[in-house]
């Protein structure tokens, strides 16, 4: 009997060690749900309304936030309407940008689920799965529609990788996510036939194709030249299959718009078009119903009022990377708020650093100087929304309190001084802050590191 459960005990050790390895979850402190310098009522949009000598005030009307959008498109190259693409595109420019990509990955370090150090298996995997020979001179796009909220990955796989060990919420393969109705263009396959790389409306890269549904060109510009568009305006929004809002499909973002069906009308429910697949797979729309109470005809006004509101109804979301989770990193919060009143932001915060009317910009390496130049534009009471920009970082202005500056913004964590060095302690979710944040540490307070103040105008 002893011999018995000996070899019992030694195969159950032989079995688990035969299991995969995963890297221990990197682990850090929580960050108190009262953040520093905060007080409850600081976390209501009306608090920080109520500073705005006229919140009220349109900031940008219809007209001019169509000139905005289209002045966006002119400077920032990855801001496009894809309608509006050339009819061919060069095989050999795509098959550089591809190679370039993947290099980008080969010269830097990253980190398996596993723990371990991506392998040259991984890359040779990859590079097939490119399906680089496969690419005509001249390539000939196809256009789809996103059928549901799906990851742009920027290689042609699920496998994730980490800049660290076990930093398993910084996926750095992906790029974006993409929302359901999202025209695209796919200029090609991987050789496993299950991705397509896509061009979209804010970025490019890799979507499995099994979320998107091929169409023609007239299909695109018939549903964007609707005329009437329910917008989302609260933080998530459940479509149904029936009106009478029972049959669930699937959620989505704010500031997603869709064109309203003129019948099926019911009490409660707003009826949209969105794309689908036939029984022959080919492409169709097809009627589902919102939530009259989560969507709004046609955009907000542009004003104070209307985007503390909206940024605050996100209050508390996880972050999302790239996306990720179906939640927002900083760049795509504000992506969403400011898509409720009709403006398409980029999606990175490099390129949302570019656009707008530039208030103010702080040379970091003069810091006594920058420091009491912010000083004196914080304390100075403005009707604008103002973005504060930091490298590789975005933020949402709010106010001023007893001399400090806050602001609202999604983040992961921050640093701060613990025993000589610096410790993470992490938010991971839409958060309202004290610039002073992280004051102290190796990286400096959130205020230290902000670069420039902008607006989301063109210069009235």
């Amino acid at each position: 009997m002893k011999l018995f459960y000996f070899r019992f005990i030694v195969s159950i050790c032989l079995g688990l060690l035969s299991l995969p390895a995963f890297a221990q979850e990197e682990l850090n402190y929580r960050a108190p749900t009262l953040l520093k310098d905060t007080s409850p009522e600081m976390l209501t949009p009306g608090y920080w309304i109520s500073r705005y000598p006229s919140p009220d005030s349109v900031l940008l009307d219809t007209q001019e936030i169509q000139k905005f959008n289209a002045d966006i498109q002119r400077k920032i190259k990855s801001v496009k309407d894809v309608a509006q693409l050339p009819e061919s595109f060069s095989g050999d420019e795509l098959t550089e940008r591809l190679k370039s990509l993947l290099q980008e990955y080969q010269n830097k370090q990253y980190y398996m689920p596993s723990g371990e150090p991506v392998s040259e298996m991984f890359f040779q995997d990859v590079t097939s799965n490119l399906n680089l020979t496969s690419i005509p001179s001249v390539i000939e796009p196809q256009f789809g529609f996103i059928l549901k909220y799906t990851a742009q990955r920027f290689l042609p796989t699920d496998d994730q990788l980490y800049e660290r060990p076990g930093d398993v919420d910084f996926d750095y393969l992906q790029n974006n996510a993409l929302q359901i109705s999202e025209p695209v263009v796919i200029l090609h396959k991987s050789f496993d036939g299950k991705w397509g790389y896509t061009l979209g409306s804010t970025s490019d890269g890799w979507v499995k194709l099994q979320d998107v549904v091929p169409c023609a060109l007239k299909d695109i510009q018939e549903y964007q030249q609707n005329e009437k568009w329910a917008v989302v305006v609260e933080a998530r929004a459940d479509l149904f299959l029936d009106p009478q809002l029972n049959q669930f499909d699937q959620s989505v973002q704010m500031g997603t718009r869709f064109p309203k069906e003129k019948k099926q009308e019911s009490a409660g429910a707003v009826a949209i078009k969105i794309p689908s697949i036939r029984s022959d797979g080919r492409f169709a729309f097809k009627t589902v119903y919102l939530d009259k109470r989560e969507a709004q005809d046609g955009y907000l006004p542009y004003t104070a009022r209307t985007i503390i509101k909206q940024a605050f109804k996100l209050l508390n979301r996880p972050y999302g990377w790239g996306g990720m989770y179906q939640e927002q990193d900083c760049s795509r919060f504000l992506q969403e708020i400011f898509a409720s009143v009709g403006i398409d932001l980029p999606r990175d915060s490099k390129d949302q650093a570019k656009i707008g009317l530039p208030l103010a910009e702080f040379d970091l390496v003069m810091r006594e100087k920058a420091n009491l130049q912010k000083k004196e534009f914080f304390a100075t009471t403005r009707n604008e929304v103002l973005i504060l920009t930091l490298k590789g970082h975005i933020m949402m202005y709010l106010g001023n309190v007893d001399g400090k500056p806050y602001a609202i913004h999604s983040l992961w964590a921050y640093r701060e001084p613990f025993e000589g060095n610096d410790r993470i302690r992490v938010i991971n979710r839409v958060a309202v802050t004290s610039l002073e944040l992280g004051e102290g540490s190796e990286k400096g307070s959130l205020n230290q590191r902000v670069t420039g103040v902008r607006t989301f105008t063109y210069g009235h």
